[in-house]
């Protein structure tokens, strides 16, 4: 994971990105519950890449720990951040040992994050572990509908990639958020789940394939070069046939969920 996310930094920082009326109104649900109940909170964000969610808390003065085991993406980041970064840190360490003591902070979040782990169960309990008595825990994901041209697009990838003898698994990253939210719940923690913003992204046919190009998405990861090579021909092609200009832009329908935790 970390070399693949060295690699294709900068394309993901400039592919995966929320609208600014976006990113304020996911600050807000981050924030404003934590700042409620605590004096000059202090937040971690675990998997924080190159920043999507932590530039805007941190341009609004909070503290905040923005944690990644990528040195390429906490180095796009710090371009982001060098002017509002006084009461931000960047750390480059694993989540499933987190360097922080027991019940030191008031908020962890992790967006996009579990399904990217093996042993997600231990970061989890780091998490947990670091989170002072009536802490939060947040976790988001966005969520488009399946409808756009994208999801076309990649659903042909896919028809592709079957017709070459291998079968793309998908849908891992919402199967993990549910097992999170059941090891919680064993817990005996309340996880709870809100759309906070929607909005919708004009995307191009060659972005989108653009994006599986560049192997932005992890369901891209595990496919063998071998494989890939000769399938994404074959996508470019099909693009290209199906698209007269592959730069027109099609709307895509996005939300963003946050799931709550308070700690008691």
């Amino acid at each position: 994971m970390t070399s693949h996310f060295s690699r294709v930094a900068f394309t993901y920082d400039r592919t995966r990105y929320h609208p600014p009326e976006v990113s304020g109104r996911i600050a807000t649900a981050l924030t404003a519950p934590v700042e409620k109940l605590f004096r000059d909170p202090l937040f971690l964000e675990i998997g924080a890449g190159t920043g999507r969610i932590a530039v805007p808390i941190i341009a609004r003065g909070y503290r905040y720990i923005a944690l990644d085991d990528n040195p390429a993406m906490l180095e796009v980041l710090r371009q982001k951040v060098a002017g509002v970064a006084r009461k931000a840190r960047l750390v480059e360490a694993d989540a499933r040992e987190l360097p922080f003591e027991r019940d030191s902070l008031h908020a962890v979040v992790a967006v996009h994050f579990w399904h990217l782990l093996d042993n997600w169960q231990q970061a989890l309990q780091e998490s947990l572990r670091v989170l002072r008595p009536g802490g939060f825990l947040f976790e988001g994901w966005d969520q488009s509908d399946d409808e756009s041209e994208d999801w076309r697009i990649q659903q042909k990838w896919k028809e592709i990639l079957a017709g070459l003898g291998y079968t793309l698994v998908r849908g891992r990253h919402q199967a993990r958020l549910a097992e999170v939210e059941k090891a919680l719940i064993r817990l005996g923690l309340e996880p709870k789940a809100k759309t906070v913003a929607d909005w919708v992204e004009m995307r191009s046919p060659r972005t989108s394939l653009e994006m599986l190009l560049e192997r932005i998405y992890s369901f891209t990861w595990e496919v063998p070069e071998e494989v890939f090579r000769p399938s994404v021909a074959e996508l470019s092609q099909w693009v290209a046939a199906t698209y007269p200009d592959p730069d027109v832009e099609y709307p895509i329908n996005w939300k963003f969920v946050v799931r709550s935790t308070r700690l008691p």
